[in-house]
């Protein structure tokens, strides 16, 4: 364990932050929270209910404005940058929700090419039909990567809920991430498809070198694809260790 008042070390860090805070009705959500994750690192974020793992998720994109404390990602001053540094900000992180918020009614191949929309006109993301050949092709790419290509022309809303996140993924890799970030990316899939959508990023971690960071109440998930194990109690960190490190005792009393 650690105390989440520990002061990181920011060189080469992907995200770090220092005496993070936020207050919502009155009562702190994120309290005084210090961390740092490195480039090719797999976190997760455990923890019960409220403990402030979506709210820490949130706030490293500014989805959710710190009160107080510092934090660095990517080597931009999150608090610090502009609505034009921000937006610079976000096209290199990929985020993938519990919602999938895929476009039923077009292809999977047109929802993944929306990915570039951030690097690429909006005229020639808003289909795949209208996409240059070089932008479908990474599309396609994207898609073989979680196994999902030969689904290209299928309509997202037939989809099952696990093929629904793995589009989702391969929609965040049209962005080119160099982070990705995760709020309980199986936690709406049954227990197959969950395991086969963390053995994706599993993959994208080992093989691309990417940094995840995701929450989860899946304890197996966790240990089974996560380099470090970061727990949240009342809004701090008061985990901090290896899977194979985390004890029983140490996990019943963060849901205790």
């Amino acid at each position: 364990m650690r105390s989440s008042a520990t002061t990181p070390p920011l060189d080469g860090a992907v995200v770090a932050a220092e005496r993070l805070a936020k207050h919502l009705g009155g009562r702190p959500v994120i309290d005084g929270v210090s961390l740092a994750v490195r480039r090719g690192e797999a976190v997760a974020l455990i923890g019960q209910n409220g403990a402030g793992k979506s709210t820490l998720l949130r706030m490293l994109v500014r989805l959710i404005e710190p009160d107080a404390g510092q934090l660095q990602v990517l080597g931009v001053d999150l608090r610090a940058a502009d609505g034009t540094r921000l937006r610079d900000l976000r096209r290199r992180i990929g985020m993938v929700f519990q919602h999938h918020h895929l476009v039923g009614r077009a292809s999977v191949l047109t929802n993944v090419v929306h990915g570039a929309l951030g690097r690429s006109p909006w005229i020639r993301t808003v289909s795949h039909r209208v996409a240059p050949p070089a932008l479908r092709d990474e599309a396609m790419a994207c898609l073989a990567r979680v196994g999902l290509a030969h689904l290209a022309a299928q309509r997202a809303d037939s989809l099952s809920g696990g093929q629904s996140q793995r589009t989702a993924i391969a929609r965040a890799l049209m962005q080119r991430p160099e982070l990705l970030l995760a709020d309980e990316p199986a936690a709406s899939l049954d227990p197959a498809a969950g395991a086969e959508v963390m053995r994706v990023f599993a993959d994208l971690v080992a093989r691309d070198g990417l940094t995840l960071i995701f929450t989860s109440h899946q304890l197996d998930h966790a240990r089974s694809h996560a380099h470090r194990i970061l727990g949240l109690r009342g809004g701090r960190i008061v985990v901090d260790a290896a899977p194979a490190a985390l004890s029983r005792e140490t996990t019943e009393a963060l849901y205790a």
